[in-house]
């Protein structure tokens, strides 16, 4: 059931009248029940796995609950964090080692099993909710139901944001009755992201894929264009995800945090990761750099803890060495920027802070290119091309250039008014019925007319 179409849409607004029709007793019930269908129209089977990692987790933070041993804790929270990634790397990561190996002579069987619809994304919430409660930061959640909707509620489930218990199950038992700053903030950022991604994200696709897919018919303006095209794609596609599901829960009384916060912006690789997919990058601080180490024992080690942490960041992404070699090119540009102490924030103002953020961006589309490859001779063959030099353009494709420059430019001039279109909220009813209205039609038509056959990209890992 993707966002972007007719049955997600009729199933959203049934399921706000139901949910609005029904008692205040039995609302979270309901947000469960409908949460476990719309994972079921993917794939029903896989809700027995996340069922029982979620028993699993609500089990020992019960057991963490009612221990103080030291060993006795770092046990239960040991065979928690053991057993869920145990989980995601048999299903998302045993046939690239068996296939690696079997380069290297060692015979493993393949297994070819169907990855279950975000796994890396529900797998890292339930671990943190055992940590927050084996680091004393959650006292363990009561109801198995709470626990269950913070992993499986609909809206976020397949893309993030990656949230946080101590985030989550506190709205539970907060009143959620419906507001009309709610419900129109929630219907803008919904439109907002509609747009977004049918009129921004698909259309770049159409430059992105075909160069992607034959990078020695295009030449290299044509393939530098595609590059910077899919650093747009990805940025509206992902950004498009977290707006529609930020706007949909909050019919519901939920509020999601914020995921991005204009990367392309950053004048380092540090602050791009302090606006980049955030939900992502405060869970790999946390839970894995701290977990390393952190900061806390000499230079040396810092660079190596950043560089483990931005290589398994990348294979989370997805069981290929092209994303551990593309977190690995972002562990190194954080590491030598800690080196020479650059900081998240710059001080440079003017000139120099463009050179900054246009130097910083290249180096994300640098890395970019090794992410949307689909194999290193793949990417090979992209940098191959944009270095030869052939930056000519054919008269036939000039729209192209075209369409993407000006995709990009209406993105940045209309990005201020991003605030405003979410505040707004028309005061009189005849206002709000035709507000609500034209905005649902305006989604209506985008889903209908729009450029998408495209699921979002995030939904791959």
């Amino acid at each position: 059931m993707l966002f972007t179409s007719l049955q997600w849409l009729a199933f959203l607004l049934g399921f706000f009248v139901v949910y609005h029709a029904l008692p205040v007793r039995l609302r979270r019930a309901g947000m469960l029940v409908a949460s476990l269908y719309f994972y079921s129209t993917w794939s029903a089977i896989h809700l027995l796995l996340i069922g029982g990692q979620l028993l699993v987790d609500w089990t020992c933070g019960h057991l963490l609950g009612k221990t103080e041993r030291p060993g006795r804790r770092k046990a239960i929270v040991a065979a928690s964090v053991v057993i869920n990634l145990g989980v995601l790397c048999v299903f998302k990561y045993y046939d690239l080692i068996a296939h690696s190996l079997g380069g290297l002579g060692v015979r493993l069987p393949v297994l070819h099993l169907t990855l279950p619809l975000a796994i890396s994304f529900y797998t890292f919430e339930s671990m943190s909710y055992t940590i927050d409660v084996y680091r004393r930061q959650l006292t363990p959640v009561k109801s198995p139901l709470h626990l269950a909707l913070f992993i499986t509620w609909f809206p976020h489930l397949i893309a993030g944001p990656i949230i946080r218990p101590s985030e989550f199950v506190p709205q539970l038992d907060r009143p959620s009755s419906i507001t009309r700053a709610r419900f129109f903030s929630g219907l803008n950022l919904m439109a907002i992201g509609y747009t977004k991604k049918l009129l921004g994200a698909d259309r770049l696709a159409a430059v992105v894929d075909p160069a992607f897919a034959n990078p020695s018919g295009y030449s290299s303006a044509e393939l530098l264009l595609a590059v910077y095209a899919y650093a747009f794609q990805i940025y509206l596609d992902f950004s498009a995800y977290t707006d529609i599901a930020r706007g949909a829960s909050r019919w519901f009384g939920i509020e999601l945090p914020e995921n991005f916060d204009d990367p392309y912006l950053s004048g380092s690789i540090t602050e791009f990761w302090r606006r980049w997919h955030m939900t992502l990058s405060h869970w790999l601080r946390d839970y894995l750099y701290v977990s390393l180490g952190g900061n806390r024992h000499g230079s040396a080690r810092t660079y190596v803890n950043l560089m483990m942490t931005m290589l398994l960041g990348g294979l989370w992404h997805g069981a290929s060495w092209t994303f551990l070699v593309w977190g690995g090119l972002h562990g190194a540009c954080l590491a030598i920027e800690r080196a020479l102490g650059v900081k998240a924030t710059t001080r440079a103002t003017g000139a120099g802070l463009w050179v900054r953020r246009i130097f910083t961006f290249h180096l994300v589309c640098l890395a970019w290119i090794l992410f949307r490859a689909q194999s290193f001779t793949q990417a090979r063959e992209v940098l191959r091309g944009i270095a030869a030099g052939d930056f000519h353009l054919v008269p036939g494709r000039l729209a192209t250039p075209i369409g993407v420059a000006a995709l990009v430019a209406c993105y940045w001039l209309l990005r201020p008014l991003r605030a405003r279109v979410e505040a707004l909220s028309p005061s009189s009813l005849t206002q709000q019925l035709c507000y609500a209205g034209a905005s649902l039609a305006l989604v209506f038509f985008l889903t209908v007319f729009g450029a998408s056959t495209n699921a979002f990209i995030y939904f791959q890992f």
